[in-house]
């Protein structure tokens, strides 16, 4: 007899029938708690309008939200029935988000009514179908049907007739775009499941476990990095519609929260709130910074306090619970002293570094990472060729430089698409951005290589400033003087007010190019 994933990979049906009455989820922006039984019901209800719609396994359905109860629903709707999620970044125009719909055609797009003139800006003969999320019962002048009079229709009969296969895609995740136009990850039953499994395992999650969510649905890290993975180990998961640095401060406090997983942009803002100094964040075991290096200054505030603040690494085609600090073996020595390392792997994650021939470099060594094991992705939806180069007998070359020290601990040095080369050495930008960083007036700094006639390629440096503080581009490079050899010290420096980000904090570099080309 072949064995049923289903019962596996479904892990809301089976906390369900385990601990029905344990409350898994608060959305804030409902204020209302809810159990896995409420959950499992609410999922099973999508699934149920799924089958009436005449949805079948492998139909892509989009949603377009921020986060909310609706979308935990329509994740493991789709767990249970094989449709494959396709969650939008709702900070993207209609023209792009019509690009992410042309490539993935999905046949129902559920959103939020915030973004109801985005979605009357989309082609409309791209969807058959649409679904407003958090709306009364009212029908809109996009004629479609509303979320609650769904759940509400629901007699709580539904039987499932689809076998699901751990290979079977379930999210299409948009890559960030940081080096180019974005492309949708296929992400697996399987990839899933690994990645929670491993989660729990590493970072020793249980029923115990509080965190806020706070990174987005549509990114791969508000699924896979702390709500998937806590939901699996029994804990509570705290979800808001956007990120709100004073909210999540009086949670930790309320909740007593385990820890927390953000950008290191999302660290600064809290730090900076006047109620951090006498907040009691004494329940967090450990806070860890994600998505783009993390520079010590960031995390000062925090270590002050007690916390142990430490790195990790992961992307999205990787899981991405690839790279972790093992916080509970380290000492405070350690934890300093190896500040910028984004630890070893994961519990079901193998990592390589090669060189340029594809042979492993030795301890110390730069070269490109390379990430294997159950939990990455599968390759890109309906692009083999951008596959290929990015899924090679079974590795996923990640594009980013690093290097292993003598205790295993991996140090991502830069993007290897970001490297420039001037006068015949190789400068790695994030290493020259923390330098320039370390300026008590700087607050934020992104360097990337143009060209020079002399040294062939040369630093730009584009810097923010904190509030008040006054610099001159010379101050800047003297500063650097006794940080960096010559050749990595920017020969231009331009003040900005801003610098591009995505959604999760990573700067994007190749607007930055384009802008000084």
């Amino acid at each position: 007899m072949k064995f049923n994933w289903n019962h596996t990979l479904d892990i809301l049906e089976r906390r369900a029938a385990f601990s029905p009455g344990w409350p898994v989820l608060f959305d804030s922006g409902k204020d209302s708690d809810y159990t896995y039984a409420d959950l499992n019901y609410r999922a099973l209800a999508i699934a149920g309008y799924f089958k009436r719609t005449g949805l079948n396994k492998g139909d892509r359905v989009a949603v377009l939200a921020r986060n909310c109860v609706e979308y935990i629903d329509l994740f493991f709707a789709a767990v249970k029935t094989g449709i494959i999620l396709v969650p939008l970044n709702v900070r993207l125009s209609a023209a792009e988000l019509s690009g992410m719909l042309k490539q993935t055609t999905p046949r129902l797009l559920l959103y939020e009514k915030a973004f109801e003139e985005t979605v009357s800006k989309l082609e409309q003969d791209m969807i058959e179908k649409k679904v407003v999320l958090k709306q009364p019962s009212e029908k809109t002048e996009l004629n479609a049907d509303d979320y609650q009079a769904l759940l509400e229709s629901f007699t709580g009969n539904y039987e499932n007739d689809t076998t699901i296969d751990p290979e079977d895609p379930l999210l299409l995740l948009f890559t960030g775009g940081t080096t180019g136009p974005p492309k949708a990850a296929v992400i697996s039953h399987r990839a899933v499941f690994f990645n929670m499994l491993s989660e729990a395992m590493s970072w020793q999650l249980g029923p115990h476990t509080v965190a806020p969510g706070l990174l987005p649905f549509f990114h791969t890290g508000g699924w896979n990095l702390v709500t998937l993975p806590t939901i699996f180990a029994g804990g509570r998961v705290l979800i808001s519609p956007g990120f709100d640095p004073e909210l999540t401060l009086k949670q930790v406090e309320k909740e007593k929260c385990s820890f927390l997983f953000a950008a290191a942009t999302m660290y600064q803002m809290i730090s900076s709130l006047d109620y951090f100094n006498k907040a009691d964040l004494s329940s967090l075991q450990f806070v860890m910074s994600g998505a783009a290096p993390c520079p010590v200054s960031v995390m000062e505030p925090y270590w002050n306090k007690g916390i142990i603040f430490v790195q990790g690494y992961g992307i999205t085609e990787g899981g991405p619970n690839n790279l972790y600090m093992p916080w509970s073996e380290l000492s405070w020595q350690q934890i300093r002293e190896k500040s910028q390392s984004v630890g070893r792997p994961f519990l079901y994650c193998r990592a390589k570094i090669i060189n340029d021939d594809g042979n492993e470099v030795n301890e110390g060594e730069m070269g490109e990472l390379l990430l294997s094991g159950p939990v990455t992705f599968s390759g890109y939806w309906n692009n083999p060729a951008e596959t290929e180069k990015t899924l090679r007998q079974g590795w996923v070359h990640t594009g980013d430089i690093a290097r292993q020290d003598n205790e295993g601990f991996y140090y991502i040095a830069d993007r290897k698409k970001d490297m420039y080369i001037s006068g015949g050495e190789n400068v790695f930008p994030v290493e020259v951005e923390l330098a320039i960083k370390s300026h008590d007036q700087i607050s934020e700094a992104a360097v990337v290589g143009i060209p020079d006639e002399k040294w062939g390629e040369t630093g730009k440096a584009f810097i923010v400033l904190k509030p008040g503080a006054e610099l001159k581009p010379e101050e800047v490079k003297s500063y650097l003087q006794d940080k960096l050899a010559r050749y990595k010290i920017p020969r231009e420096v331009s003040f900005v007010e801003e610098i591009p980000k995505s959604s999760v904090g990573k700067v994007l570099k190749r607007l930055l190019a384009e802008n000084n080309a």
